[in-house]
Order: structure tokens, then C-alpha cells, then sequence
């Protein structure tokens, strides 16, 4: 027992405690008859007598013709033993810590047992999951709140707190490197870079995303480096790397999600050249993915340039009525006239993200006729928008409905799966052809310009995109001949069809060989145990010529996992469709594919996972706290992330939380969604076996 946890004065030991101290001390002269010796010990050591106090240690000469007068002095001032009364007294009815039931049937409450060492954790996880300053510990009011709770707790300093924090995260980094290195399946990546408003500094965060043995999808933040300047390709991919070998990771790989930029660009080539060429799914062709987010902001910046006029005497619009409070009154009471109900009020676009651009002329729209009466009533308005330039953006906003809808798909807090992406980039391209049809000469125009970003976004991803979808039970080939004769028109659309076939088809050969050299691996590490063992190995041996035979002359009528899941029918559309507990559920059936699945599905397709991040961080190097090492800040993120994903399981966002009666009624769906999953797995593993080739 540490001296911050005194031992506990107990009346029913104290003719024990006397009883031992009088065999030690082996002086008969001496009686422990003073209520004193229930508080302290008798301790001789090289002739000198002493009385050790059980609460603070401290040790008091003992003499004989003294006797207990320094121990009584002592008892009255011994500020541990005062404050362990203090809680004695209260915390034995307070505290919900249960011993056994007394004769009456009532619970009996035990008393509380201090552990200096737990609470300094504690608090450590207290000041990294709620971004609490480390100077927290050294105000004055922290530190009487404390000792009010536990007088027993020693308050620390800001550098004691920082070393717990830093003591936190190595613990929990070990635990989450355990975790990782049990995942079987493959790790996908997202990067990205953010540089400190206060210190000046670049940081890359690097995020892991996975589909755990649990068929849960996880995402985890494992480094959030800082980086000097500068930021080139050699020294990103340098610090890339490097993270990836610390972390065991890089023969683990699946993708690597970055945003749009040359740097990034020769970040990726020089990546391929340092990673394993084997261990990467279909070499450097599947490796990187384009953050869809940031290619979605550049194609529809580039089609608002064509509309470039119309939008600033908007913005100029809603900037002159949102100036001051009596122009925001006057613009109110000129909407009431009109009864146009002012539900939103009227926003300025940053001009640098078009969605709050598409939100400020939505917004702008619905006050139309309040900027025709305010336009004949003030004098000092004379930047409204004409006719043609409403009708314009009316236009345009019908166009950009469909990118804000895809982009807060791809820029939300819940991660989805890769499956749901690609109907909607299918979507996006339809739209985009039809567009070049428009009466307006400025939407053809916007169209053309978003085509040409959009192809060069289209190549490089929807083979991967496409695959996600495939894997999906209720869409597999079918929604590929539904969209891509529109798309690539009716001559064209088989040969792009039979291309992302011949993808599902060499991932597949892949992992069926890596599955197979597994299990040969596995054979040869297994020996028989007995005798008997050996005998019956010994016949199979005598067999092998047999069964050689029967596998090459069946092998022209046993199809392939990929080919019967491809040739079985879709599931009927269900609202809350669970893919990944289906694949769970599935895997017996289609082991080959269940690995796919857990790889693929996990891709994410943007880096907001990664950029999330930044916001955490911009709470935590503020203006107060711009002076934190670059090691403490790493620590203070990481460590949060994992503490909140630990304890809910996975990365969810809190509006996902349904009520009771939502609950209810998926928690039913799911359960026959189950039942019929798992009846369709063995009725069509009986079905196989039944039509095996019996040896």
C-alpha cells in the first residue's frame, strides 16, 4: 500500500494489531492497554523504540517513562488521519459499492478505498477528451473543488498533468497497435495536410479505415505529425512512410485517399516505389483514389465561373441588406409587407466553398420580390439583380441541388460504405449531359466545364467504385446495364461493362490465390499426433493421383465463387439494408468474396475523415494554448480519438441516435432481415453441396 493510501483503523483487529506488536517489540513491561495503539504500530529498530502512525507514516519516539503523550500530540494534528474520518463518515452511505445483505435482507454500503494513482489517470483522460487546458490542475478553483471531493488527492502542476497525458497515450497507442495487428483484412488510408492559424506550423494527419472482425467499419486517427517546412513531395511521403512502418501497416495497405494536387500527385508515385508491389491489392492501378469531395468543389467551381456576374450582384445583394441591424429590420418588415415568410435569414457565401454559394442564392431566391420592392423604395439599392439574372440562378440552383445533396453525402460525420457512392457519381454524370442541352447558353457552357473535370475524376475511380457497388447483393451487375448505355451509350456500354468485369474477375484470382496458398501453408505446418494419424495420412497420399485427376476433369463444371454470386438474383430494395451483417452472415457461403468485401467497402472516398480532425485540433492550439509542443498536441488528438471511438464502438455521430420507437420497428426488420439471410445461406449451401462432384 502506497503512502497516499493509508491503512484503515479497524476495531474488530485491534487485539490482533496488539497482540503482534507485543510478539515483536518481546518486551513484557510494556502494555498496549492506551486507546492510542488502535492509530499507531510499535517498530524497534538498533534499540531505539518508535510508534509508527498507520495514517501518514510518521514516526514518533516511544519511551517508557513518556509514554503515549507524543502519540496523543500527533493523533490531534494528523491531517490524513482527519481527512480519511471526513470521508469515512460520509462515503460509507454515499458510495454505491455493495457488500453483503445483513440478516434483515437490507444491502450493507462499504466504504470507499482511495487510489491516488487511478484518479491521476482519470484525469489525464478527463483533461484529453473534453480539450481542457493543462494549466486547469494549478487553478485555484480546480484545486478546492478537488479537495473538497478528495482531500486525500495532492494537486500537481501543469507539467505532472502533461506527463500523465503523455503516460495515457503511449498505454492506449500500445492497445490500439494490438488492435490493429489483429484486423485481417486490409487498411485503407486517408491524409491530408492543416497548418496552425497561431503557430505557424504544418500537421498531417494520417487516418486508418477498416472493417473489424465484427463486421463493424472503423476509422482511427494514428498520427497527427507536424511536419517543417517545406511541404514537398520527397518529405511527405518521407513522414508518410515512416508512420506507415511504425505502425506496422505498410504490407497491409488497401488505398490511399488525397486530395487533388500535383504535390500529392508525385507523393503517390513515390509511395508506390517504397511499398511491396505484392502486398498492394492490383498493384498502383486500384492504390490511389482522388478525394471525391474536393473533385466535386472543383468541377462546380468551374462552371460557376461561367456565371460569375450574376452571382457577385447577388452576393452584393445580400451583403448590402445584411450590413447593418436597421437595413436587416427594413428588409424584415419590407418582406412581411409582402408576406414572404423569413424563415432563413439571408447569408454571404465564402467565396472559396460553392456550397455556400448554392445555400446564399437558394436562400436569396425566396426573397425575389423584396429585392423588387426594396430596389423602388431605397435609393441607396441600386445593385439588384434583373430578370434574367434571377431566372439565371434559379437555373443554376436547380443544377446545383444535386452536387450539395452528393457533397454532404461525402462530407458527413456518419462514414458509410463505398457502395452507396457510386449511383450517385452515375447520377452527377447523367445530369452533367443532359445540361449541355439547356436554352440558357451559360448553363451549356457550366456544363462543358464540369464534363471535362468530371472525366478526368471518372477514369481513374469507378473501376473501384463500381466493384463497391457489385458487391452489394441488391444491385450486383444490374445497376452497371442500367446506367452505363446512358452514360456511354448503348455500342459503348458492353465493353465498359466487360472492363469492370475483368477488374471483379483479377481481384478475384487474387485473393482465391492468396486463399489458397494460405491453406496449403496451413497443411504443411500440420502433422499427425498419433499412429492413427499417420496412417490416415498415409492414404491420402496413396490418393493423390485420384484426386489430381477428379479436379482437373471438374474443373470445366464447378463455377467459381464470383461467377455464382454474379449469376444468382438481386435482393429485393430495403430501406435500412445492412451489407456489411449481410456479407457476415454470407461468409461461409462466399469465403473468397467476404475478404474482398471487407476490403473494398471500406474505402473511403473522400478525406473528410481526415480533415475532421482539424476542428478538434483548432479547439486545442488556440490562442491560449499556442505554445504546445508539437508532441503534446499529437498526444491530446490521437489520444481523444481513440478514448471516444473506444467507448462507443465505432465512429458514429450523434444524430444517428433513433428514438425508442425507431429502435423498435429496425431492430424487427433487422431480426427477420437475419432470419432470411441466414434460411437463404443454408438452403443455397445445401443446394451446392447437393451438386458437388462426389469424389
Amino acid at each position: 500500500m502506497s503512502s497516499a493510501e493509508p491503512n484503515q483503523p479497524n476495531d474488530s483487529n485491534t487485539v490482533n494489531d496488539t497482540a503482534n506488536s507485543a510478539v515483536n517489540c518481546n518486551e513484557k513491561q510494556i502494555k498496549f492497554t492506551s486507546p492510542m495503539w488502535r492509530h499507531f504500530t510499535y517498530e524497534e529498530v538498533n534499540g531505539t523504540k518508535r510508534a509508527v502512525c498507520k495514517y501518514c507514516r510518521k514516526e514518533i519516539t516511544y519511551t517508557t517513562k513518556n509514554g503515549t503523550k507524543g502519540m496523543h500530540s500527533h493523533h490531534k494534528s494528523c491531517k490524513i488521519r482527519i481527512g480519511q474520518k471526513k470521508i469515512d463518515d460520509f462515503q460509507s452511505q454515499l458510495t454505491g459499492k455493495r457488500s453483503k445483505t445483513d440478516e434483515s435482507g437490507g444491502s450493507i454500503l462499504a466504504t470507499h478505498r482511495f487510489n491516488y494513482d487511478d484518479s491521476r489517470t482519470d484525469l489525464a483522460k478527463m483533461i484529453t477528451k473534453h480539450d481542457y487546458p493543462l494549466r486547469i490542475v494549478e487553478h485555484e478553483g480546480f484545486r478546492d473543488f478537488c479537495q473538497g471531493l478528495q482531500p486525500l488527492f495532492r494537486p500537481i502542476c501543469r507539467n505532472t498533468a502533461r506527463s500523465g497525458v503523455m503516460k495515457l497515450y503511449g498505454e492506449e497507442k500500445t492497445r490500439m497497435m494490438h488492435f490493429l495487428e489483429s484486423i485481417q483484412g486490409r487498411i485503407a488510408i486517408t491524409t491530408d495536410m492543416w497548418t496552425a492559424n497561431y503557430q505557424k506550423k504544418g500537421y498531417m494527419t494520417v487516418t486508418a479505415h477498416f472493417i473489424d472482425d465484427s463486421w463493424q467499419l472503423q476509422s482511427r486517427l494514428l498520427r497527427f505529425i507536424y511536419v517543417p517546412c517545406p511541404h514537398t513531395a520527397e518529405k511527405l511521403t518521407n513522414v508518410l512512410m515512416n508512420s506507415l512502418l511504425d505502425w506496422n501497416i505498410d504490407k497491409k495497405l488497401s488505398t490511399l485517399t488525397v486530395d487533388n494536387c500535383s504535390t500529392n500527385n508525385c507523393m503517390i508515385d513515390l509511395m508506390v516505389d517504397k511499398l511491396p508491389f505484392d502486398s498492394l491489392i492490383l498493384g498502383r492501378s486500384l492504390f490511389h483514389m482522388r478525394c471525391a469531395a474536393h473533385i466535386l468543389n472543383l468541377i462546380v467551381r468551374s462552371g460557376l465561373d461561367v456565371f460569375g456576374h450574376g452571382i457577385e450582384k447577388v452576393r452584393n445583394s445580400c451583403s448590402f441588406w445584411t450590413a447593418t441591424p436597421k437595413r436587416h429590420d427594413t428588409f424584415q418588415k419590407n418582406a412581411k409587407c409582402e408576406n414572404v415568410s423569413c424563415e432563413k435569414n439571408l447569408v454571404v457565401d465564402c467565396k472559396t466553398r460553392w456550397n455556400s454559394t448554392y445555400l446564399m442564392l437558394s436562400t436569396a431566391l425566396k426573397y425575389k420580390k423584396v429585392f423588387y420592392r426594396l430596389q423602388q423604395r431605397e435609393p441607396q439599392y441600386k445593385n439588384a439583380p434583373d430578370e434574367k439574372e434571377w431566372a439565371l440562378a434559379s437555373e443554376l440552383c436547380d443544377r446545383l441541388k444535386i452536387f450539395y445533396n452528393v457533397t454532404e453525402l461525402f462530407s458527413g460525420t456518419k462514414y458509410p460504405t463505398t457502395n452507396i457512392f457510386f449511383p450517385k457519381i452515375c447520377e452527377i454524370k447523367i445530369a452533367l449531359k443532359k445540361w449541355d442541352t439547356s436554352s440558357f447558353i451559360e448553363i451549356s457552357e457550366m456544363s462543358e466545364n464540369m464534363i471535362t473535370k468530371f472525366d478526368e475524376y471518372w477514369k481513374e475511380s469507378h473501376g473501384v467504385l463500381a466493384m463497391a457497388t457489385i458487391l452489394d447483393p441488391k444491385f450486383k451487375m444490374k445497376l452497371l446495364e442500367y446506367f452505363f448505355p446512358i452514360i456511354y451509350g448503348v455500342d459503348n456500354a458492353k465493353d465498359e461493362i466487360q472492363k469492370v468485369r475483368q477488374i471483379c474477375e483479377d481481384i478475384y484470382l487474387r485473393y482465391e490465390s492468396r486463399v489458397m496458398s494460405q491453406a496449403s501453408n496451413d497443411d504443411i505446418t500440420t502433422k499427425p499426433t498419433s499412429s492413427r494419424d499417420a496412417a490416415l495420412a498415409s492414404d491420402m497420399d496413396s490418393l493423390d493421383a485420384f484426386f489430381s485427376w477428379n479436379s482437373a476433369t471438374s474443373k470445366v463444371f464447378v463455377k467459381n465463387e464470383l461467377e455464382r454470386y454474379l449469376e444468382e438474383g438481386t435482393l429485393p430494395r430495403i430501406h435500412e439494408f445492412d451489407l456489411l451483417g449481410w456479407w457476415k452472415l454470407n461468409g461461409v457461403k462466399y469465403p473468397t468474396l467476404c475478404l474482398i468485401a471487407k476490403d473494398i467497402l471500406a474505402i473511403p472516398i473522400s478525406t473528410v475523415a481526415s480533415e475532421s480532425s482539424f476542428s478538434t485540433s483548432g479547439r486545442i492550439v488556440s490562442p491560449h494554448r499556442s505554445r504546445l509542443l508539437p508532441s503534446t498536441i499529437e498526444a491530446i488528438i490521437c489520444t481523444q480519438n481513440w478514448l471516444w471511438a473506444g467507448k462507443k464502438g465505432c465512429v458514429i455521430d450523434g444524430d444517428d441516435v433513433h428514438s425508442d420507437e425507431d429502435d423498435e420497428g429496425l431492430e424487427t426488420s433487422h431480426r427477420h432481415l437475419i432470419f432470411a439471410g441466414s434460411l437463404r445461406v443454408f438452403m443455397d449451401l445445401f443446394i451446392f453441396l447437393e451438386k458437388r462432384p462426389q469424389p
